[in-house]
Protein backbone atom coordinates (compact mmCIF):
# COMPACT_ATOMS: atom_id res chain seq x y z
CA UNK A 1 0.00 0.00 0.00
CA UNK A 2 3.02 2.40 0.80
CA UNK A 3 4.66 1.36 -2.17
CA UNK A 4 1.36 2.43 -4.38
CA UNK A 5 1.50 6.21 -2.77
CA UNK A 6 4.89 6.68 -3.15
CA UNK A 7 5.12 5.41 -6.78
CA UNK A 8 1.85 7.65 -7.15
CA UNK A 9 3.20 10.32 -5.13
CA UNK A 10 7.05 10.40 -7.87
CA UNK A 11 4.66 9.67 -10.63
CA UNK A 12 2.54 13.14 -10.05
CA UNK A 13 5.99 14.87 -8.78
CA UNK A 14 7.26 14.19 -12.42
CA UNK A 15 4.35 15.05 -14.28
CA UNK A 16 4.45 18.68 -12.10
CA UNK A 17 7.80 18.89 -13.16
CA UNK A 18 7.78 18.63 -16.74
CA UNK A 19 4.94 20.98 -17.21
CA UNK A 20 6.00 24.17 -18.71
CA UNK A 21 7.94 26.02 -16.57
CA UNK A 22 5.73 29.47 -16.21
CA UNK A 23 4.07 31.55 -14.36
CA UNK A 24 0.48 30.11 -15.97
CA UNK A 25 0.45 26.80 -13.29
CA UNK A 26 0.53 27.22 -9.57
CA UNK A 27 0.56 24.23 -7.43
CA UNK A 28 -1.97 24.92 -4.38
CA UNK A 29 -1.00 24.58 -0.96
CA UNK A 30 -3.16 22.87 2.04
CA UNK A 31 -4.40 26.44 3.19
CA UNK A 32 -6.03 27.00 -0.24
CA UNK A 33 -7.14 23.67 -0.72
CA UNK A 34 -9.12 23.61 2.35
CA UNK A 35 -10.81 26.74 1.56
CA UNK A 36 -11.34 25.72 -2.01
CA UNK A 37 -13.18 22.43 -1.17
CA UNK A 38 -13.95 22.00 2.44
CA UNK A 39 -18.25 21.52 2.14
CA UNK A 40 -18.18 22.58 -1.25
CA UNK A 41 -18.93 20.68 -4.33
CA UNK A 42 -16.46 20.81 -7.64
CA UNK A 43 -18.04 19.81 -11.36
CA UNK A 44 -15.09 18.17 -13.79
CA UNK A 45 -13.95 15.60 -16.15
CA UNK A 46 -11.80 12.89 -15.49
CA UNK A 47 -10.30 10.98 -18.06
CA UNK A 48 -13.30 12.25 -20.53
CA UNK A 49 -15.80 11.46 -17.67
CA UNK A 50 -18.10 14.43 -16.37
CA UNK A 51 -18.83 14.12 -12.75
CA UNK A 52 -19.92 16.11 -9.17
CA UNK A 53 -17.67 15.99 -5.88
CA UNK A 54 -18.75 16.89 -2.82
CA UNK A 55 -16.58 17.59 0.11
CA UNK A 56 -17.76 17.36 3.52
CA UNK A 57 -15.73 19.10 6.22
CA UNK A 58 -15.64 16.34 8.23
CA UNK A 59 -13.27 14.56 5.85
CA UNK A 60 -15.72 12.41 3.87
CA UNK A 61 -16.37 12.59 -0.21
CA UNK A 62 -19.52 11.64 -2.34
CA UNK A 63 -18.13 11.37 -6.03
CA UNK A 64 -21.24 11.22 -8.87
CA UNK A 65 -19.99 10.70 -12.68
CA UNK A 66 -22.30 10.59 -15.25
CA UNK A 67 -24.05 7.65 -16.02
CA UNK A 68 -22.20 5.93 -13.33
CA UNK A 69 -22.47 4.57 -9.68
CA UNK A 70 -22.16 7.12 -6.90
CA UNK A 71 -18.91 6.33 -4.58
CA UNK A 72 -18.52 7.20 -0.94
CA UNK A 73 -14.96 7.83 -0.08
CA UNK A 74 -12.90 10.35 2.26
CA UNK A 75 -10.34 13.16 1.69
CA UNK A 76 -7.26 14.84 3.64
CA UNK A 77 -4.81 17.28 3.19
CA UNK A 78 -1.07 16.26 3.50
CA UNK A 79 0.75 19.78 5.21
CA UNK A 80 4.08 18.12 4.46
CA UNK A 81 3.50 17.23 0.73
CA UNK A 82 0.51 19.94 0.01
CA UNK A 83 -1.22 17.18 -1.80
CA UNK A 84 -4.47 16.61 -1.41
CA UNK A 85 -5.32 12.84 -0.89
CA UNK A 86 -8.21 10.75 -1.47
CA UNK A 87 -9.74 7.09 -0.49
CA UNK A 88 -11.81 4.67 -2.31
CA UNK A 89 -12.45 1.26 -1.91
CA UNK A 90 -11.19 0.27 -5.12
CA UNK A 91 -7.54 1.87 -4.41
CA UNK A 92 -6.70 3.30 -0.93
CA UNK A 93 -5.34 6.38 -0.14
CA UNK A 94 -4.21 8.09 -3.24
CA UNK A 95 -2.14 11.52 -3.41
CA UNK A 96 -2.61 14.53 -6.15
CA UNK A 97 -1.73 17.98 -6.69
CA UNK A 98 -4.05 20.17 -7.55
CA UNK A 99 -3.07 23.40 -9.58
CA UNK A 100 -4.71 27.23 -10.45
CA UNK A 101 -3.66 28.52 -14.25
CA UNK A 102 -3.08 31.54 -14.97
CA UNK A 103 -6.92 32.00 -16.36
CA UNK A 104 -8.13 30.97 -12.37
CA UNK A 105 -8.80 28.25 -13.37
CA UNK A 106 -8.36 25.19 -11.00
CA UNK A 107 -7.36 21.42 -12.17
CA UNK A 108 -5.77 17.99 -10.69
CA UNK A 109 -2.72 16.84 -11.80
CA UNK A 110 -3.40 13.32 -12.93
CA UNK A 111 -0.48 11.39 -14.42
CA UNK A 112 0.53 14.01 -17.27
CA UNK A 113 -3.25 15.23 -17.65
CA UNK A 114 -4.61 18.28 -16.05
CA UNK A 115 -7.97 17.27 -14.86
CA UNK A 116 -10.05 20.67 -15.13
CA UNK A 117 -12.75 21.33 -12.71
CA UNK A 118 -15.00 24.30 -11.31
CA UNK A 119 -16.32 24.90 -7.76
CA UNK A 120 -19.59 25.77 -6.38
CA UNK A 121 -20.69 26.58 -2.74
CA UNK A 122 -22.27 24.17 -0.80
CA UNK A 123 -23.62 20.64 -1.45
CA UNK A 124 -24.90 20.39 -5.28
CA UNK A 125 -25.76 16.80 -5.11
CA UNK A 126 -28.25 14.70 -3.63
Amino acid sequence: MRRRILIVSVMSLLAFATMPATADIVRLTVPEIKTLLAGNTITGTWSGTSYRQYFNTDGTTVYVPRNGRVENGQWRLNTETDDYESWWRSTGWTPYAMVRTEAGEYAWVNGDQLEPFTVQAGRQIE
